[in-house]
Formats: C-alpha cells, structure tokens, sequence
C-alpha cells in the first residue's frame, strides 16, 4: 500500500535547507527528471510537484551560492 503525504512548500524548504550540496544537487536532478511527462504515471498533478521542487532547489542552490548564477547540471 501507498501511503500518500500532502505536498508543503514550507517542509520542502526546510529539508533541502538540511541538506548538503551533493544531496540538494541530487534533488534537483531527481525533481529535472520527473518533471518530463514521460517518467511520471500521473501526467500532469504529480508534475506540477516535481516543477515547484525544481524551482525550490534552484533557489536554495542560488541562496546558498550567490556568486554562481546557475545551478550545476
């Protein structure tokens, strides 16, 4: 059985906030990917998740490295 957990932008923030840059890295790169309608089973709900945890670890990735003006692939 699946359990489901509902989705918060603040918990988010606060687990990528915990994390290393090799782990916020690997977020991201997770989130890239399942933002491609072809790797997720509910084509667009689950999307939208993947697409805000996106954006939310590139600007963590920013915050903590302003210098760099874009986050590595």
């Amino acid at each position: 059985m699946i359990a489901e957990t509902q989705f918060t932008v603040e918990d988010f923030r606060k687990r990528i906030q915990a994390m290393t840059d090799e782990k916020l890295v690997q977020m991201g790169k997770a989130a890239k990917y399942m933002t491609d309608p072809r790797n997720s089973a509910d084509k667009r709900t689950v999307r939208d998740v993947f697409v805000t945890q996106l954006q939310l670890c590139r600007e963590e990735w920013i915050r903590r490295h302003p210098k760099l003006t874009t986050p590595p692939k």
